[in-house]
C-alpha cells in the first residue's frame, strides 16, 4: 500500500494522529491533532516535529525526539516502541499531557517507511487504547506492514564497516522517498551511478528490494539522523 492510501486511512481516525518521514518532518496532520494542539496541517507540515510540538517527558526539559526519534532507537536495541505520557507543546504555549503511542509503517516498494504518532486528551485520553487499536487494525486490515511490531526480534550485526560512505548517503535520500534522478541532481552524479550504489547497499544488507534495506538498516542503526 502507498504512503498516500496509508495517509487516507489515518485521515479517518477518530484521536489526533500525526505522522513524520525517517528524518522527522512532519508529513500528515490529523483534524484530531488540530482539535487537541490547535495547530493546522498547513502549519506544521515539512517543519520538524521537535519544533512544532516539542515533546517532553513530564518533569523533562529537552524534546525528547530532538536527539532522534526514540521509536527509531527502540528498533535499534530490538524492542517495540511502548507508549508514553508526553506533554506535547498546542499552539497556545500551553503544554498538554497526553498518552501518546507511536507505529513505524512501511508503505509500498517505492514508499519509505513513516513513523505514525497516536494521541489523546482530556476526557478522551480514557478512549486513546480502544481507537489506537481500531487504527491499527484498520492498518492492518487494508494489508499495511506496522513494522515496529516486529522489532522485539534480536538485530542483527550492523553493517555501517561495510557500507561507503557515499552508499550511507544514497541510502538515507533513498529512505526519504527521492527517486534515482532527484539523488543524482542532489549529490552531482549520474543516475547511473545510483543505481549502482543502491546495488551496493542492497547486496550488502541482504536485501531484494530498496524498501527491505531501509528497513533492515533502520533495524541496524545504520542510519542515523543525530
Amino acid at each position: 500500500m502507498s504512503t498516500g492510501k496509508i495517509v487516507s486511512l489515518l485521515a479517518q481516525a477518530d484521536i489526533g494522529v500525526y505522522a513524520v518521514s525517517l528524518d522527522q518532518r512532519i508529513v500528515f496532520w490529523n483534524r484530531g491533532a488540530e482539535r487537541i494542539l490547535g495547530y493546522t496541517a498547513e502549519q506544521v507540515v515539512g517543519r520538524y516535529c521537535y519544533e512544532v510540538v516539542g515533546g517532553v517527558t513530564p518533569g523533562g526539559l529537552t524534546p525528547a525526539c530532538q536527539e532522534g526519534c526514540p521509536s527509531l532507537r527502540a528498533l535499534q536495541a530490538g524492542s517495540v516502541p511502548r507508549a508514553v505520557e508526553m506533554q506535547l507543546l498546542s499552539i497556545s504555549g500551553e503544554r498538554k499531557t497526553v498518552p501518546l503511542t507511536t507505529m513505524v509503517v512501511s508503505g509500498a516498494i517505492r514508499d519509505m517507511p513513516i513513523i505514525v504518532h497516536l494521541f489523546e486528551s482530556g476526557d478522551w485520553a480514557a478512549d486513546r487504547d480502544r481507537a489506537a487499536t481500531e487504527v491499527r487494525h484498520e492498518l492492518t486490515g487494508s494489508g499495511v506492514d506496522i513494522f515496529s511490531d516486529r522489532a522485539a526480534a534480536a538485530a542483527p550485526v550492523a553493517a555501517t564497516d561495510t557500507l561507503t560512505p557515499r552508499e550511507l548517503e544514497v541510502l538515507r535520500l533513498v529512505s526519504l522517498s527521492r527517486t534515482t534522478d532527484e539523488i543524482a541532481t542532489e549529490l552531482g552524479i549520474s543516475a547511473h551511478t545510483v543505481r549502482n550504489h543502491v546495488r551496493h547497499f542492497r547486496r550488502k544488507l541482504g536485501a531484494a528490494t530498496k524498501l527491505e534495506a531501509v528497513l533492515t538498516a533502520l533495524r541496524q542503526g545504520v542510519l542515523d539522523w543525530n
